[in-house]
């Protein structure tokens, strides 16, 4: 075939040979994960799994090529292997849908089968557990993500190179409670307000009013205003279980049919929620005194006549209006009050309504609901296709950018392959990949950093111990740790969620099993108590009647603060690995827009030579490598 042919012309016979009998792991089916699965077949890997969590929305179609209308709410990681079984003759190919994160869907044995992992995330989350995982079990990791016209691929080595972790990622923006509820100055506090609080407040379960009452911010008001807010929140949330309860009895009778023409209950939450909570919010001076005061909705004077005339003719109404114009309040409010009877008549059947940004009624209450309270406060407009980026969360997408980087993912795959799998070899090649920001070059190029020393996931020691947890008690693996790793004195024993299982003046669980605190796949944090060894991360593979085999590991000295200071007196630390040609200055771009605030620009220059050498104690056993884990799988 002509594609085999241009392999071979390509890296030669042997070399395509190395990607026939690799097996790969693409995590993530979206805009990038879509094109790299081509990219993958056609480099001819031997065995691809795609794995992913969501179905395919809507929203997807513009840019990811493998899905079609009829795929809507199907599988990604099924369809997308469906969708290229026309043009694949050599790979195959194996669909997970699931979360990568369960351990019982996806245990360490499932990612130790493969020779590399493709990162195709889009969430934080994800993205730094799959890193986690290859820390622990040495897989090379193709991270890769974009925004707009804007991408990245970074190859992470375990322990030879940055992780991801390495560089730190900013979190999702937050706003104060009491913001979003009485103060909002900016559209996105609108659109918060009207997604995470009142859609679930009408048409969430019963017992989220009675978690979601507001603190108060006791630098802005008095204490007699505080307790004035907390009162009176407490009395808009006991109004809004009476509108909820109204709601419910409306849906019991639209759904037998009776009294399909009494809409009262959405007067009644448009009245309460635009009109009476602001006039409440007046009666607060201290909120206003450095602030615009906000105006109530006009309901009865200036919009009831017009709103009436139109429930009357709900649900055979024409409204058509354009998610893509602004749209005036007489407007916002026809959207709001056909999606609230929408939503009220699906409520009868499906008891609880969450949010989707591609639930058509849900966006149309949020639209509606955020823009009107903007014409309350004089914040500006939004348009719904706008509400629907800011309310789902949506990171603009370029299909070509994804194309690109999905191109470079794929490609950088190859210094691991061609160098026979010799991780070393293949750093020495690698490249980093990032647009470059000037308007000559799309994209920019660096060789790879070390780890970055202050690193709170690839600085640490971990390694996998495989252990029968039904028959190993905790006393016997802490006596086969001191002895396996020469501690002098006493260890401490804690879970990753900080449960204290063993130290020095804590021995009752000594007897006890191990199954009685952690299941297969847990992480168990390991400390000196003379604090002469650093932190050690085990990761437990539970057995199964097999006996207890402990990692061979380098455990660096403790460095405690002496340490920390002196990587944060050093911030340059991290050294450019093999450095070659004459790159410029580099920005480490991250799937998320503001992710690029705290992205870091390095200057390419060798200072390995200022490399400080680490103390640390080396354990054999038997003929085994220092780092080569011995693991027995589920």
């Amino acid at each position: 075939m002509a594609i085999d042919s241009y392999m071979q012309k390509m890296f030669g016979e042997t070399n395509v040979s190395a990607f026939r009998d690799a097996t790969v792991l693409l995590v993530g089916a979206g805009g990038i994960g879509c094109e790299l699965l081509k990219d993958l077949i056609m480099m001819q890997f031997g065995e691809i799994h795609v794995l992913d969590l969501d179905t395919i929305d809507l929203s997807n179609l513009n840019r990811q090529f493998l899905f079609r209308q009829k795929d809507i709410k199907t599988s990604k990681a099924l369809t997308a292997v469906k969708a290229v079984k026309s043009f694949n003759h050599f790979s195959k190919l194996v669909a997970h849908h699931g979360n990568i994160m369960d351990k019982a869907q996806f245990p360490l044995s499932f990612f130790e089968q493969f020779d590399m992992i493709f990162n195709a995330l889009d969430n934080l989350e994800a993205r730094m557990y799959v890193n986690k995982i290859c820390l622990f079990t040495r897989v090379p990791l193709m991270e890769s993500g974009t925004t707009g016209l804007k991408g990245q691929v970074q190859p992470i080595y375990p322990y030879l190179t940055e992780c991801f972790a390495c560089v730190p990622k900013t979190t999702p923006k937050a706003f104060p409670v009491c913001t979003i509820r009485s103060t909002p100055s900016k559209p996105v506090h609108c659109v918060t307000w009207a997604k995470n609080y009142l859609f679930p407040q009408l048409f969430g379960p019963r017992d989220f009013e009675t978690q979601n009452v507001p603190t108060a911010n006791q630098d802005e008001k008095s204490e007699e205003d505080n307790a004035k807010e907390k009162a009176e929140a407490l009395r808009e949330t006991n109004e809004l279980l009476d509108l909820k309860n109204k709601i419910d009895y409306a849906a019991e009778k639209l759904q037998n049919s009776e009294g399909t023409t009494e809409f009262g209950f959405i007067n009644d939450i448009i009245a309460k929620v635009f009109y009476s909570d602001i006039v409440r919010l007046l009666r607060m001076d201290s909120l206003w005194r450095s602030r615009e005061k906000p105006t109530p909705l006009d309901y009865e004077g200036q919009y009831k006549h017009h709103l009436d005339q139109f429930l009357e003719k709900l649900p055979t109404d024409n409204l058509s209006v354009s998610d893509q114009k602004l749209w005036t309040p007489l407007e916002n409010l026809k959207v709001f009050a056909r999606a609230t009877l929408n939503l009220t008549r699906r409520l009868a059947k499906e008891k609880i309504i969450d949010f989707d940004k591609d639930d058509q009624d849900a966006l149309d209450f949020v639209a509606t609901a955020s823009n009107l309270r903007s014409v309350i406060f004089d914040i500006p407009r939004k348009t719904e296709f706008e509400v629907k980026q800011i309310a789902g969360n949506i990171i603009p997408a370029v299909a070509t950018t994804n194309a690109i980087m999905a191109g470079f993912s794929g490609l950088s795959s190859i210094h691991y392959f061609l160098s026979g799998k010799n991780t070393e070899e293949a750093v020495k090649h690698s490249r980093m990949i990032c647009d470059s920001s000037s308007r000559e070059r799309f994209v920019n190029s660096s060789t790879l950093f070390k780890p970055n020393p202050k690193c709170k996931q690839c600085s640490i020691t971990r390694g996998i111990a495989k252990v029968d947890l039904s028959t190993i008690d905790v006393g016997a693996f802490r006596d086969a740790i001191v002895s396996k790793y020469n501690y002098e004195d006493d260890i401490s024993l804690t879970t990753s969620d900080s449960r204290l299982l063993y130290d020095f003046d804590f021995d009752d669980n000594r007897k006890s099993k191990l199954s009685k605190f952690v299941t297969n796949g847990d992480i168990l944090l390991v400390t000196d108590s003379e604090e002469k060894l650093d932190l050690v991360e085990l990761m437990l593979v539970d057995t199964s009647g097999k006996s207890l085999v402990l990692p061979d590991l380098e455990i660096p000295e403790y460095q405690g603060n002496e340490q920390e200071s002196e990587t944060e007196d050093n911030s340059d630390s991290n050294s450019v690995i093999e450095q070659e040609g004459d790159d410029d200055d580099i920005v480490v771009l991250d799937e998320d827009e503001d992710e690029k605030q705290i992205s870091k620009k390095r200057k390419l220059e060798d200072d390995s030579s200022n490399e400080k050498s680490v103390k640390s104690r080396k354990v054999e056993h038997g003929e085994s490598k220092p780092d080569d884990d011995m693991v027995v799988l589920d």
